[in-house]
């Protein structure tokens, strides 16, 4: 699958998988949140495409390489590119993605038990 059409919970999927987190081994808590840092992520908390207090850390600590690879896709002017300007954040999540596993990555379900 290219990673530049991930979208959602697939997307929040490999975004976890790139920053090597681990699944919580049981659903959280009903009103709990994803803890940044924590090393564990869940689909009913996880969600860095859409969710800046989690994608911005993740931008914050990769951004030359994220930026490398906005590049690699829309040229130097990817800032002004109105797919990026729209929906920014999911835009950096697969170029997250794309500097760690590159432009394709495999399909799979990401529907896990216990969600």
């Amino acid at each position: 699958m290219r990673v530049n059409s991930l979208d959602g919970a697939l997307l929040d999927f490999w975004v976890a998988k790139s920053e090597n987190l681990k699944l919580l081994p049981e659903p959280p808590e009903a009103g709990q949140h994803h803890e940044n840092g924590s090393g564990y992520w869940h689909p009913s908390t996880f969600h860095p495409s859409s969710d800046w207090s989690q994608g911005g850390a993740i931008i914050a600590n990769d951004w030359y390489a994220i930026e490398d690879a906005m590049i690699e896709w829309f040229g130097p002017h990817w800032s002004f590119v109105r797919a990026v300007t729209e929906s920014p954040l999911k835009w950096m999540m697969r170029a997250h993605v794309k500097s760690k596993f590159g432009d394709q990555v495999e399909t799979v379900d990401p529907v896990l038990p216990g969600q």
